[in-house]
């Protein structure tokens, strides 16, 4: 197998959704595939590069439905400056798809049958937004059999399988509200010093750049959380100070053999060593990064003390603090610039951002390994091993 280099990596600012209120989104009014075209093409300049090179395009997105829909990826290729030759491909894989998308990508390079991949994803939640809307439309279904064999009012519900997962381990609330300080409190530090504006690409919107992103509350304080309300069921522990916001953005990725590296005279930024993903039971999906982590580590002879740095994804507080717990991770180490709580979860996007902001985290620090992981609704875990070069 080839080795596979990670050469770029840039995203949109991440916009608030709502689905109500249209007006509070930057991107209510621009499709997500034609966010991440416009991120290639910016690529495509900077990097000068021939389009007529880029051989694959891979992409992640949540609900690709209505005009999230893709057309198998190849609506980013036809609004772009890519030509026709890019194969192209989208992937469903929930909360999990950026970085699944990102190993497809990777194994095209791998096996040789590419030199130089794309792999990005995107959602508008406003436009396309999650919930039972989609369900009342018959857009979304469920089989009857799944319905015999799991609680799936519970697993349908992100917010009740954190509940969930909160109340299998000994997380407090306090902990819980503590953690989404943190995360605003770092991705604060993170854009006062420059560190999220490195990868962030601006997108006009209205005659006007759009390069911030617009969840981080610098104000966020502990008492405030305390006082909130649950979200998602009397008498719980998750609300919506810690649960990520509802997002729109999208994130790209370029990968490149080691042939293509001396063709094209790029510097890479790091290694894609392994991904992995594993599954369990959908209503305590919020686990499932722990044994997708286990498995990552022990194909790659790697224990928790190697892993310099940690992306995993703030969906809720409680998945991060459990996999805290459960690998004795030292939180320090754990998405030291603020996490998905705070800058924001595009659903098919996030893994994007995951895997390039640990990259540019391993740079940064000087640091040789990180694993940048996701839980996926219905019951599943992803972790990508990847080595600065």
């Amino acid at each position: 197998m080839k080795a596979v280099f990670l050469t770029h990596y840039k995203r949109t600012a991440f916009s608030r959704a709502h689905g109500k209120k249209p007006e509070l989104d930057a991107f209510a009014q621009t499709r997500g595939d034609t966010l991440l075209s416009q991120l290639i093409d910016h690529y495509l300049d900077d990097s000068k590069i021939d389009p007529q090179a880029i051989d694959d395009l891979t992409i992640g997105c949540a609900l690709p439905v209505k005009d999230q829909w893709s057309f198998g990826g190849r609506y980013p290729v036809l609004q772009s400056k890519l030509g026709d030759q890019c194969a192209s491909r989208s992937i469903d894989q929930q909360c999990g798809s950026g970085l699944a998308a990102m190993r497809s990508a990777s194994m095209q390079i791998a096996s040789g049958a590419a030199d130089i991949a794309l792999a990005g994803g995107y959602e508008n939640m406003t436009r396309i937004p999650m919930g039972p809307s989609l369900f009342k439309q018959e857009v979304l279904t469920v089989p009857q059999d799944c319905q015999d064999h799991y609680d799936l009012t519970l697993a349908l519900n992100m917010g009740l399988t954190a509940e969930k997962l909160q109340q299998q381990s000994a997380i407090t609330r306090h902990q819980l509200d503590e953690f989404a300080v943190r995360s605003h409190q770092l991705a604060t530090h993170a854009r006062h010093n420059g560190f999220l504006a490195g990868e962030i690409q601006a997108i006009t919107i209205d005659q006007q750049p759009f390069e911030q992103d617009a969840n981080i509350r610098s104000d966020t304080q502990l008492e405030k959380l305390a006082q909130l309300n649950p979200a998602f069921m009397e008498g719980g522990q998750i609300t919506a100070g810690n649960s990520s916001p509802l997002t729109s953005g999208a994130a790209l990725t370029a990968m490149m053999s080691e042939a293509a590296l001396r063709t094209h005279n790029t510097q890479p930024i790091a290694r894609i060593l392994a991904c992995v993903d594993r599954g369990v039971r959908p209503e305590i999906m919020g686990s499932a990064v722990v044994p997708a982590m286990q498995r990552l580590l022990a194909i790659s002879g790697l224990s928790v003390a190697n892993i310099d740095f940690w992306e995993i994804n703030e969906a809720f507080s409680v998945v991060p603090l459990y996999a805290i717990e459960q690998l004795k991770i030292d939180p320090a180490t754990v998405n030291i610039h603020g996490g998905a709580l705070a800058i924001g979860h595009p659903l098919g996007a996030s893994g994007v951002r995951l895997a390039g902001t640990l990259s540019r985290t391993l740079v940064k620090q000087n640091a040789r390994y990180g694993v940048a992981a996701a839980c996926i609704g219905g019951g599943q875990g992803i972790a990508m091993l990847i080595e600065r070069v």
